[in-house]
């Protein structure tokens, strides 16, 4: 059963990461950035989001290959945490093949980032 904590422990800052089956799951608050249309022109006004991330097992997020990884965003209200949670059952529910063919940590290598290129880089600091 995928569980999403009350809205006061992302108010905290806190960060919760679960696994379903073979979904894992982070939700992390943050703040980003939108446009105040109440203080004029190029205006800026922090919200509160709740950032929800999925992919599946066996690795870490960040070993996991970029493709097989989703992100959604939304506000960090009541609304937005039982919206987070709505979209984690859901997307378990849709794609249920996907999370139970999950291979073994035993068969498979973690995803790496493509090695920088010096040569770019060099040409890029002359």
């Amino acid at each position: 059963m995928i569980f999403v904590p009350l809205l006061h422990y992302f108010k905290c800052k806190n960060q919760y990461s679960g696994n379903e089956d073979g979904m894992r799951y982070l939700l992390s608050p943050g703040k980003r950035s939108v446009p105040d249309p109440d203080g004029g022109e190029g205006a800026q006004k922090e919200e509160a989001i709740l950032t929800v991330d999925i992919w599946p097992d066996p690795w870490a997020l960040d070993r996991t290959d970029p493709a097989l990884r989703r992100q959604m965003v939304f506000p960090l209200t009541d609304e937005g945490r039982a919206a987070a949670a709505e979209y984690l059952s859901s997307a378990y529910s849709t794609d249920l093949a996907l999370w139970k063919q999950r291979p073994s940590i035993l068969d498979c290598e973690p995803w790496s980032p493509p090695p920088k290129d010096e040569d770019a880089e060099s040409v890029e600091s002359k």
